[in-house]
C-alpha cells in the first residue's frame, strides 16, 4: 500500500509539472513573423510599404517607407499620406502618424506600435481625387 501512495504522488507531480510547462509555452510563444516589405496594387497604382527595423519594437518609433508609383511604374509626387497603427484583435486604439514625401514617390513616417504582437498599419495615400488604402501587417516585439 505505501508504494501505491508514492506512485500517486509522482503521477500528480508529473501532471502539475507538465501543465505548468504547457501553460508557460503559451505565454512564451514566438512573435509572429511578417515580411518587412509588402507590395500592393490599388486602382492601377503600385504601393510598396516597408518597415525598418522589422520586427518593430513596442513603444519605440519604427520607420515606415511608402513608395507610390503609377501603372507605368513612374513615381507619383504630391500625394498626401497618413497611416495609423492598430492591433485589430485588441481594443487598444490606434497610433496615427503622417507620411512626408522625401523624394519623388517616396513617403516616410515614424509610427509607434503600442504593444507587442501582430499589428497593422492602415496606410492611405490621396492623389488627385483618389484615396488609396492598404493594410500592412507587421510584428512588434518587446
Amino acid at each position: 500500500m505505501p508504494n501505491n501512495m508514492w506512485l500517486r504522488l509522482f503521477g500528480l507531480g508529473a501532471m502539475i509539472g507538465l501543465g505548468t510547462w504547457f501553460g508557460f509555452r503559451q505565454f512564451a510563444a514566438p512573435s509572429p513573423s511578417f515580411p518587412a516589405v509588402s507590395d500592393f496594387t490599388v486602382e492601377g497604382f503600385r504601393i510598396q510599404v516597408s518597415l525598418h527595423p522589422s520586427p518593430a519594437t513596442a513603444l519605440k518609433p519604427g520607420t515606415f517607407i511608402v513608395t507610390l508609383r503609377d501603372a507605368d511604374g513612374r513615381p507619383v509626387s504630391g500625394a498626401a499620406g497618413a497611416a495609423a497603427i492598430s492591433m485589430p484583435q485588441m481594443l487598444c486604439g490606434a497610433s496615427p502618424f503622417g507620411l512626408t514625401e522625401t523624394e519623388a514617390g517616396r513617403y516616410v513616417g515614424e509610427g509607434i506600435p503600442l504593444m507587442p504582437g501582430s499589428s497593422v498599419a492602415d496606410v492611405s495615400m490621396t492623389t488627385g481625387d483618389r484615396t488609396l488604402r492598404v493594410r500592412f501587417p507587421f510584428a512588434a516585439v518587446r
